[in-house]
């Protein structure tokens, strides 16, 4: 069996385990399972198409080409993207994040929870374990309680104890300001860079509730944040009034096997040592922040991601 093949079969199997029926379209570079969906997130269609994507590029050339064909699909309706290194990192919290786009999750309704400033130390312990890129550099943190033990399963049982009150089901991180002048007045910007919920989790109105809560205590002019391109198409932030303001290009990784982080592969430059510390781009391990770059070698792999949307909230 491929390489391409033995990882399609992995989340393959998960989709079998759960009873929920799939078709699947072989690519050079990817392979589609379409999947039947339990959460019609899309009026009219109720299949999600999974794109897994196997790290298999020797050389960043092959790695633009597997991109490129790949970013065909990306930001698409009703479609996510699995890459390997995700999946042999934290199984467990791809497989959640997948069965709640297939409409198998814990609904949550934000009117049950509060929302609470927490330490970065919080934050960032509660997102390393349900957040695809860890936490990141911040200047507020925030977490959302269940603070009515009213929560109900959707499209099926779950495992695992559901959360009891107080108990955290949400975390977001917002920067500090970048400020300019527009006509004569000062505009205080704000970057919304993290949020998650519990993997199983979907807490209707979560995101809404923070966002008003960070509003109320900060006063900000402008909030930005990012739609990562292999999971979402940005329609949360349409839902909050975000407009689009561009996209952001994709970033190519160097990835060792032996432990499958990625790390970033800086432009092109003069031919001068890396800084101690390098400044992660969008999508980038938090766990990666102080390793160096590895030795070309046949064991290094490569890999360019489907990049991110970019969306803004004028609020001045």
């Amino acid at each position: 069996m491929t390489q391409t093949g033995q990882f399609s079969e992995d989340i393959a199997r998960v989709l079998d385990m759960h009873g929920i029926p799939f078709s699947t379209e072989d690519s050079r570079y990817f392979r589609i399972l379409r999947a039947v969906s339990a959460h019609h997130r899309t009026k009219g269609c109720n299949y999600l198409n999974i794109i897994t994507i196997p790290i298999i590029s020797h050389n960043l050339e092959e790695a633009i080409l597997q991109s490129e064909a790949v970013g065909r699909h990306a930001g698409m309706p009703d479609t996510v993207m699995i890459t390997q290194d995700r999946w042999m990192r934290a199984p467990e919290a791809v497989t959640s994040r997948l069965l709640a786009h297939l409409g198998i999750f814990r609904s949550i309704f934000a009117r049950d929870c509060e929302v609470r400033k927490i330490s970065r130390k919080e934050a960032d312990g509660f997102l390393e374990k349900n957040h695809s890129y860890g936490g990141a550099s911040s200047r507020y943190c925030y977490g959302l309680f269940l603070a009515r033990d009213r929560v109900k399963e959707t499209g099926g049982s779950l495992y695992g104890e559901r959360p009891a009150s107080g108990t955290m089901v949400a975390a977001a991180e917002f920067s500090n300001a970048r400020r300019w002048v527009k006509e004569g007045k000062e505009i205080r910007s704000y970057e919304w860079i993290r949020y998650a919920s519990l993997p199983d989790t979907r807490i209707s109105g979560g995101m809404g509730k923070v966002l008003q809560k960070f509003i109320s205590d900060i006063h900000p002019d402008d909030v930005m944040s990012y739609a990562d391109l292999e999971w979402s198409d940005g329609q949360a932030y349409r839902q909050l009034g975000f407009i689009p303001d561009g996209k952001k290009d994709p970033v190519s990784f160097r990835i060792d096997p032996s432990d499958w982080l990625r790390i970033p592969i800086r432009p092109a430059g003069p031919a001068t040592p890396p800084p101690p510390h390098i400044t992660l781009p969008h999508g980038t391990d938090s766990t990666s922040r102080h390793r160096t770059l590895p030795c070309e070698d046949t064991d290094t792999l490569y890999f360019r991601n489907a990049g991110s949307l970019k969306y803004r909230l004028r609020l001045y």
